[in-house]
């Protein structure tokens, strides 16, 4: 409830958000980035040393952070949040605060990580470091979202404003050109 306050006291417009639970399998196919054997197109040849690339360090090796990251968020319920903003991925990993949760309580004691973080990988929130990890992150956690059209439809009205909180659907709402005109 507290992270949900303040998205909407920072203003954030919440497009989607569903509350879940991921297993081992989803949650490792979340963090396959980590995991070192994500089967990415395009990964450098190996060498004759396993786990090392023609380039340097490769991610065969696994980051050792990511079977904490995987548990963690098999371990329980969890929302799934979309989020609009200006600039909304530099604001939101903003008032996320440092992943480090020992940073984030002596840098920023108010962020979100600040508050309610427990360890470095039991930090409270995730957040897309860039618009496209945004967008593969909410295909992976909302399917049946059409990213696209929400732009071409949703977004206009919603920067001018046109908009409501539904409360009981936890999330911002369109107002139609009907209930413009009304309200």
């Amino acid at each position: 409830q507290a992270v949900h306050a303040a998205i909407l006291r920072h203003r954030f417009l919440i497009v989607r958000a569903k509350e879940l639970r991921c297993g081992p399998e989803q949650s490792r196919r979340f963090y396959r980035e980590h995991e070192g054997t994500s089967g990415a197109q395009g990964l450098p040849e190996w060498d004759a040393d396993p786990g090392r690339c023609l380039l340097g360090p490769c991610l065969f090796a696994g980051r050792f952070f990511y079977q904490r990251l995987v548990e963690f968020m098999a371990s329980g319920p969890m929302w799934a949040y979309i989020l609009a903003h200006e600039n909304a991925v530099p604001l939101w990993r903003s008032l996320m605060g440092p992943t480090k949760v020992f940073q984030a309580r002596h840098s920023n004691p108010d962020s979100i990580r600040g508050s309610y973080g427990l360890t470095d990988t039991r930090n409270t929130t995730h957040g897309s470091d860039s618009p496209a990890s945004a967008s593969r992150e909410i295909a992976f956690f909302f399917p049946e979202f059409d990213e696209q059209r929400w732009y071409e439809q949703d977004e206009p009205w919603l920067r001018r404003g046109q908009l409501y909180y539904s409360a009981e659907e936890r999330v911002h709402r369109v107002l139609g050109a009907q209930q413009a005109e009304v309200t």
